[in-house]
């Protein structure tokens, strides 16, 4: 990785370039496709196993921090020579108004942009009397052409949102009313375009309709952004009816390496990053669905007799802080971080840093002990987006399609349904491919800065920025 970060970026025409690890290359009007790998990430037998890179590190304050090796890496593609984008990237250039841009081929293959824009009105959001489902939708299709959105009312939304989540508990409760149901999302990564492939498919939020999206919002796919945002504004919209719980990538230690913060940067700036991370920080780590089903982002706690109450009364703002090794710090990682495994009891986890996998009789007396069917949780990539364990205890749910561009598995969003009866909760897993990717599409871990692309598509004030981050964390 680090001798890829320090070779010289492809020029411009040659339409071919390393992200993440991978050679990509990609024809006009086709999906990016993995043409080789020349290291490991991400690569489909590391990201299927370990879930990328997370697993290499060591520890601070007792949660995994990425291996130098990678940092090195991403120091060496910083201090590359700084490369005009490439027209395939001018999509998020200052345009005024929004503007669709479409790519055409020269002859020779050389990527340009066309001449020929579509405007469209920037929908405005001055705050929460602005909240409604028709201006999430606007605000969806308005992100969805490739323009950028004004961060004057995109740091409205933000802080709004800040205020409706910390309205919320730790632990949530939803109720499911008799012949109703609840849709719950997995990781999505900053595949918007996929997000809005989910809720074409499912439906939008509402009342009859409601969502819980189980974290991993953002990093490694380069809409992170623009997928954060329009959850934000379904999220005011109907704050009762979309729920958004924190994953281990709503975090700064995630975010720097992986792509967000280079992304947001790049973007918006330093200021929209502390306000991103502020929100982070009110996110609730867990959901209980008619009292009977647990949703979180990670796993179990690794300490018997921690159950539903005591995860209700972590302060989860200090909790982010804490040390691994004192209580509070350890049930915030657990609920982030820990995988369902087949060998019974704790044990420590192949990500390091602490991090620990849980057995089958570990999910049976937790759910014996606080009255539940089963858990769902998210976290780990699932060649068919979801996968059961544990005797059907425990459901992995996982919905971004084609993760990273690289993995061809399949996207699951999961159907709680409640009898009319008033019986057991029903889970029904559906399924889906990834969605076409639009003509100015960029793939994902470009804004790391231990990609070699970041040279290309970071802003030199993001590059400063991330310098300084990656410093510091070492230091």
């Amino acid at each position: 990785c680090a001798m890829a970060a320090l070779a010289p970026a492809p020029p411009p025409a040659a339409f071919a370039t390393h992200v993440g690890g991978g050679r990509w290359n990609r024809e006009p009007g086709t999906r990016w496709r993995p043409r080789s790998v020349v290291c490991a990430t991400p690569c489909r037998p590391m990201t299927l196993t370990r879930h990328h890179a997370e697993h290499d590190g060591s520890t601070r304050s007792g949660r995994l921090r990425v291996a130098p090796l990678l940092l090195l890496s991403g120091v060496a593609a910083l201090a590359g020579p700084r490369l005009r984008r490439p027209a395939a990237s001018r999509c998020w250039s200052s345009m005024g108004a929004a503007a669709v841009l479409r790519r055409a081929t020269a002859p020779g293959g050389a990527p340009e942009v066309c001449t020929e824009v579509r405007s469209k009105e920037a929908p405005r959001y001055l705050g929460l009397e602005d909240a409604s489902p028709e201006f999430a939708v606007a605000l969806g299709e308005y992100l969805a052409s490739g323009a950028r959105w004004r961060w004057e009312d995109a740091q409205v939304l933000v802080e709004d949102a800040i205020t409706v989540l910390a309205g919320e508990s730790t632990l949530e409760r939803v109720e499911v009313p008799a012949g109703g149901h609840l849709n719950v999302v997995g990781d999505v990564h900053g595949q918007f375009f996929d997000l809005l492939g989910i809720l074409s498919g499912h439906g939008r939020p509402g009342p009859t309709n409601p969502f819980l999206f189980n974290g991993d919002f953002v990093d490694r796919g380069s809409f992170s952004v623009e997928t954060m945002l329009l959850l934000l504004a379904w999220k005011v919209a109907y704050p009762s009816h979309v729920r958004l719980g924190r994953g281990n990538h709503e975090a700064h230690e995630m975010n720097v390496p992986f792509g967000f913060a280079g992304e947001v940067l790049t973007k918006y700036g330093e200021e929209a990053y502390a306000v991103f991370q502020r929100m982070f920080d009110r996110l609730p780590l867990a959901h209980v669905v008619n009292g009977c089903v647990l949703v979180v982002h990670g796993g179990l706690p690794r300490k018997p007799g921690i159950g539903l109450d005591q995860i209700s009364g972590l302060d989860r703002v200090a909790a982010s802080r804490r040390d691994v090794r004192e209580p509070s710090g350890q049930l915030f990682t657990d609920l982030l971080w820990a995988d369902p495994r087949s060998p019974p009891g704790y044990h420590p986890s192949e990500r390091g840093g602490n991090i620990m996998t849980f057995g089958p009789d570990v999910t049976t007396g937790f759910l014996k002990e606080n009255d539940l069917q089963f858990v769902i949780r998210s976290h780990e990539v699932k060649d068919e987006g979801f996968e059961w364990q544990h005797d059907g205890k425990c459901l992995t749910v996982f919905s971004a399609p084609d993760y990273c561009d690289s993995c061809d598995n399949k996207g699951a969003v999961v159907r709680l349904s409640a009898p009319e009866d008033g019986g057991r909760l029903q889970a029904e897993v559906r399924t889906f491919t990834a969605e076409p990717r639009p003509p100015f599409y960029v793939p994902a871990m470009v804004y790391s800065p231990y990609s070699p692309a970041c040279r290309t598509f970071l802003s030199p004030s993001a590059k400063e920025a991330l310098m300084r981050f990656i410093t510091a964390e070492q230091e």
